[in-house]
């Protein structure tokens, strides 16, 4: 049972499309829903402002609080039944966001329209989040976010990470009464033509069918929705993009094989957050 689902709010339109996403999902899970506002000082109004460092922090706490209030009572009227609560922090926002989360908490963050690093809400604010939060984070593209999902698309590799990111979706097409699809990417990277080749490939490609039998039965085990199952031979990340459409939510394990360490998610997880059209579940 989800115990709360925390959301950002910048006042971006990024940022709003990622609580009305939040807002919904928290109805479906009957949980309340908390919206983080953060505010920092302009470095120049910390340097030497003096006397007026009073009047310019009540002015951007107070404009920051009343931009997050009017995103509650926009969301109260949609959703009258939802418990919401604002919480204004002074400091940067990705510290803010993951402070006193639990694994049964959800964190919800939106992104600009730009590309690469530089799109991510607030910079790397979203980057942050999914590699340091004890819970699932969402990543919410708001030109494509719907609240409720038409289908579940999850990544698996036989990794811990992505077996939880299969229980996890597992269930969320069982929430929304939705399909799930499954998907498993695998290559053969070895050079060389010939039998020795062929036959090596071969086993490649029965160990990854076998790994998405696998998956596929647990995820049957584990939901009443209809399941199926999708082997491709390429890359990873471009397997889940080319498999995911309008309306889905995409849901990938915050590691599997291959992760890059000092600080990266992994790079098949990086490539999906950065170039997903539809909102991204990491799952821990």
């Amino acid at each position: 049972m989800t115990n709360q689902i925390v959301v950002g709010d910048d006042s971006s339109p990024s940022s709003v499309e990622a609580v009305n996403w939040a807002a919904s999902e928290a109805v479906a899970r009957h949980s309340a829903l908390r919206i983080v506002a953060c505010y920092e000082l302009p470095i120049s109004a910390g340097a030497g402002a003096g006397w007026l460092m009073g009047d310019v922090l009540t002015t951007i706490r107070d404009g920051t609080a009343a931009s997050a209030e009017a995103i509650k009572t926009s969301v109260a009227l949609g959703y009258p039944d939802l418990t919401i609560s604002v919480e204004v922090c002074a400091g940067p926002a990705r510290e803010s966001l993951i402070q006193g989360l639990v694994p049964t908490d959800i964190l919800v963050v939106g992104t600009s329209r730009h590309e690469g690093v530089s799109g991510f809400w607030l910079g790397s604010t979203a980057r942050w989040a999914g590699r340091h939060s004890p819970c699932p984070v969402v990543i919410v593209r708001g030109a494509a976010s719907r609240g409720r999902p038409d289908r579940i698309v999850v990544g698996v590799d036989g990794s811990a990470p992505s077996d939880a990111a299969l229980l996890w979706a597992a269930d969320e097409a069982d929430l929304h009464g939705v399909d799930l699809l499954v998907v498993h990417a695998w290559e053969y990277a070895y050079p060389g033509i010939g039998t020795r080749a062929e036959q090596i490939r071969d086993v490649i490609r029965i160990d990854a069918a076998t790994v998405l039998d696998r998956s596929v039965e647990v995820a049957r085990e584990r939901c009443g929705a209809t399941v199926q199952d999708l082997l491709v031979e390429g890359g990873a990340a471009t397997a889940l993009l080319d498999s995911s459409r309008d309306g889905d939510l995409l849901v990938v394990g915050a590691e599997g094989r291959g992760a890059i360490a000092a600080g990266l998610l992994g790079s098949t997880v990086n490539a999906v957050v950065e170039q997903a059209a539809v909102p991204v579940v990491i799952v821990h």
